[in-house]
């Protein structure tokens, strides 16, 4: 080696060092090609800021509440229609129109009405028939025309009646005996009734010619004035009949004028006035027609001032009008 020339050394470490730089893309190509490339590894990333404006920054982006959503807007699901906006409907309450209404208003339109609003009704007559039962051996009928006005649910009526008593066989047999039966000869009576409307509605009958009518059940009370002609007669002055029209009871003469006139075996009764309560079951057909059935009962509310000796009394009766 120290035999040798000094440019063969130089050539010698040249040639060392090509190759050593030559070594490392040759074994880069010699590497195959892989079918798959493999995967990239993200970068790594810090949770802690870097920067101050990072470190200021990240606690306001943690703490920022999210928008507010709208409650009102609903999207169906499984649809593809824009959201619906639930309104509040209370406000439309003083524009809205009962179902009721609504039917009777088109019903009304095609045909006729099938309720019949009594109550706007400015005036009812009716011609009024009962029976009137009594606890005596002597029967009893009246009829009479009534005229009615309802203000709301309450139902006032008055009119006149003419009041009829007359004998039986049972009355007969009594006026061969002694005893005699309190009662009320023929007369006129003055009637007032207060009513109120306790249930009503819409009934459909089951006959079906018969058109739907409006079916109302009033309680009543009422009094009833009684006038005997025979008052009137016998040339008494002005002022003792009007003295004695204004008493709850008959004078002593009145009763003996009726006692001559009335039937057989009666004991006439004294009272002038007398209190009944009951109820009826109006019905009205449209226009304006009513039928009204009622039972009223004879109470002794008033027997401490008109000595009436008749007790209980029922009045059974069938009205029959029309509702202007």
């Amino acid at each position: 080696m120290e035999g040798r020339p000094l440019t063969h050394r130089l050539s010698t470490l040249c040639f060392a060092v090509i190759t050593a730089m030559l070594l490392p893309s040759t074994s880069s190509v010699a590497q195959p090609a892989s079918s798959t490339p493999a995967p990239a590894e993200a970068p790594a990333t810090s949770t802690l800021p870097t920067t101050e404006t990072e470190t200021e920054t990240a606690p306001q982006a943690a703490t920022t509440p999210a928008a507010p959503v709208d409650e009102a807007l609903i999207v169906q699901p499984g649809t593809n229609t824009a959201p619906v906006r639930i309104v509040d409907d209370t406000s439309l309450e003083t524009w809205r129109t009962p179902l009721q209404a609504l039917n009777e208003h088109f019903l009304g339109t095609a045909s006729r009405p099938v309720r019949f609003d009594w109550r706007r009704s400015p005036a009812m007559f009716v011609l009024r028939v009962a029976e009137v039962i009594e606890r005596n051996s002597f029967g009893q009928w009246q009829i009479g025309v009534i005229g009615r006005k309802a203000f709301g649910d309450l139902l006032i009526d008055g009119g006149i009646n003419a009041f009829f008593a007359y004998e039986t066989v049972s009355s007969q047999q009594l006026a061969l005996t002694p005893f005699r039966q309190a009662g009320r000869p023929d007369h006129f009576q003055l009637e007032f009734n207060v009513g109120y409307a306790l249930a009503e509605g819409v009934v459909t009958p089951i006959v079906s010619w018969l058109p739907p009518m409006e079916m109302a059940l009033v309680a009543q009370a009422g009094v009833r004035y009684l006038i005997y002609t025979e008052s009137f007669t016998g040339g008494r002055p002005f002022v003792d009949v009007a003295r004695s029209l204004a008493t709850p009871q008959l004078t002593v003469e009145e009763i003996e004028r009726l006692e001559s006139t009335g039937p057989e075996g009666m004991q006439i009764d004294p009272a002038r006035l007398h209190a009944l309560v009951g109820a009826s079951l109006d019905v009205y057909v449209a226009p304006g027609v009513i039928v009204a059935p009622r039972a009223m009962v004879g109470v002794p509310l008033l027997s401490a001032v008109t000595a009436s000796e008749l007790g209980l009394f029922v009045e059974l009766g069938l009205s029959i009008g029309y509702a202007l």
